[in-house]
């Protein structure tokens, strides 16, 4: 085993300023994990049983957060938890310790406030230590750095960076705003940067197996459906703030990588990355092209509403009007696009939902 210590830390009191809007510059250290890392939680309970400012009633619940948010961004491998370990520390145990220490496995604590530190074999990392230093005054916000009491949220975050395999972006000339700078200063939550870090490391990338079908062909298909609406069930005008292209480019985006393995949260963080221009993220994983399975209904729906909050709250798009309500949307877009993919012509998907709305019945798929 090749021991390998990485001198990974944030300094107290040190605010690095960031340019915002540059091209992604993370800097990674090679070697990655191969297998979920199992992070052992020995926090313990907070002292007085005060109450954190964000919430929290344990140190291990930010902790939880900052690795579920590192979470939504990698496929390959998983940050896994136990809490309230108890399980012996030590670099080379075998165990991914986390916890309070006065001092860095004997190393005075200098400026830091926290310390990872990691083994490898090859080009796998095998285990990592996350210290905190118990020196110092602490606390779990949002926002703005405080004087005072140091954001342990932020601070476990970047450390957990570490623990995956990154290092510092601003470090190695490059200027950008990110978690994983040497100083996170006031960035209380992943950036863009540091988010195409994790991608590049831990996504299964590339479009999917399932090929999903020409845009032209899906925009036909909604105005075919809007005239159905309109012309023959008779519906009245429901007001919406996502147009027709905006319910087909995103509808088909979110279901495309729902049958390529991303759950519900993973699809809709990816749309919404690529509304933002802050990246395109490759699929969650490899499924047969002969088991194609669509989502819930209830979750499609889920995202048509917050891609609406979405139009109407961060785009500021305005109220349009369509005959096709939200649930018309995802029903019928939902049961082209999975016509479709299941071999039927453009034609031929568009007949057989159109049987459905005129109550003559589910149609089977052409394979």
């Amino acid at each position: 085993m090749i021991r390998r210590i990485a001198v990974l830390a944030f300094s107290v009191g040190l605010i690095l300023t960031a340019g915002a809007g540059q091209a992604p510059a993370y800097w990674y250290d090679g070697p990655r994990w191969a297998i979920n890392p199992v992070m052992s939680l020995q926090f313990g309970t907070i002292s007085n049983g005060v109450t954190l400012t964000d919430g929290s009633t344990t140190w291990g619940q930010p902790a939880e957060a900052s690795m579920a948010i590192w979470n939504q961004y990698m496929d390959r491998v998983q940050f896994r938890v136990i809490r309230d370990s108890t399980a012996s520390t030590g670099l080379g145990n075998g165990t991914n310790n986390v916890f309070w220490s006065s001092s860095i496995y004997g190393r005075s604590w200098e400026s830091y406030a926290g310390y990872a530190l990691w083994l490898s074999s090859g080009s796998a990392i095998t285990e990592a230590d996350v210290l905190m230093n118990n020196q110092l005054s602490w606390d779990s916000y949002r926002g703005n750095v405080r004087s005072g009491a140091i954001d342990f949220r932020r601070l476990v975050m970047h450390e957990f960076g570490h623990v995956i395999g990154l290092n510092h972006p601003n470090e190695h000339g490059q200027t950008v705003a990110a978690v994983m700078n040497s100083s996170p200063g006031n960035t209380d939550t992943l950036t863009s940067d540091d988010i195409s870090a994790a991608q590049f490391l831990y996504s299964v990338g590339g479009s999917g197996s399932v090929s999903f079908p020409a845009r032209n062909e899906s925009m036909d298909f909604r105005t075919q459906l809007e005239t159905k609406y309109r012309d023959g069930l008779r519906r009245g005008n429901s007001t919406t703030y996502v147009d027709a292209e905006g319910d087909i480019v995103w509808l088909s985006e979110y279901f495309r990588y729902r049958v390529n393995a991303c759950t519900h949260a993973q699809a809709q963080i990816r749309v919404f990355a690529q509304i933002d221009s802050t990246g395109t993220f490759g699929v969650c994983g490899v499924v047969s092209s002969s088991a194609v399975a669509f989502p819930p209904r209830n979750e499609a729906l889920d995202f048509r509403n917050a891609l609406e909050a979405k139009y109407r709250d961060d785009l500021k798009r305005g109220p349009g009007q369509s005959a096709v309500d939200n649930e018309g949307d995802v029903v019928w877009i939902q049961e082209y696009l999975r016509y479709r993919v299941n071999r039927c012509s453009h034609a031929v998907a568009i007949d057989k939902v159109f049987a459905q709305i005129d109550g003559r019945g589910v149609q089977a798929v052409c394979r």
